[in-house]
């Protein structure tokens, strides 16, 4: 089965295409969609849609995975990535392609066992379960393969038949520190 991971956004969308097979994942591809600030909204989304349309008939995904949208206090940037979010899920319907969403929290939860892990956390999670020789320099484009491999581990993975969580990190999370009497009372 291949799989199409996104990360949107209206600057940068990050990609991959992950294959499995039997027992065996691959990294077929990844890269990133850019636009430029300067052009005009529409057409950005415009370049999104038909950069990811070339995609999608070039790798021919079974399913395309993408990363839902975490609201927080920048507005604007969540108005932006919702438009993009828009954008590709809409190129993925013309296509017929299915789709799933998971947010970076459940991606982290279940690529590095840990959902506050960094993006250099994940990188190299990413590295290490492809066995890739280095891991994805482009944030948006790690954390698109991350949303694919979440997806493998959740729907494909049985008992760990593809990926293990932490298989040759040494990550242990942070504990929580239990607060004093004290400290609450500062807070």
């Amino acid at each position: 089965m291949r799989i199409l991971g996104i990360d949107p956004g209206t600057a940068t969308t990050g990609w991959g295409v992950v294959q499995t097979k039997k027992d065996s994942l691959a990294l077929i591809h990844f890269d990133c969609i850019k636009t430029v600030p300067e052009m005009e909204m529409p057409r950005r989304l415009l370049l999104l849609s038909r950069e990811l349309s070339r995609i999608i008939k070039t790798y021919k995904p079974d399913v395309m995975v993408v990363e839902q949208l975490f609201f927080n206090s920048n507005a604007k940037t969540a108005m932006t990535v919702g438009q993009a979010r828009g954008v590709v899920m809409m190129t993925g319907a013309r296509h017929k392609v299915k789709m799933f969403e998971y947010t970076a929290l459940t991606a982290k939860m279940e690529i590095f066992g840990y959902g506050r892990a960094s993006k250099k956390e994940m990188q190299q999670s990413v590295k290490e379960i492809l066995g890739l020789q280095e891991a994805p320099k482009s944030d948006d484009a790690a954390d698109a393969i991350a949303m694919a491999l979440c997806h493998v581990k959740k729907h494909f993975n049985g008992k760990d038949k593809y990926i293990r969580v932490n298989h040759r990190t040494n990550h242990t999370p942070p504990v929580k520190k239990k607060r004093t009497k004290q400290a609450k009372k500062r807070v």
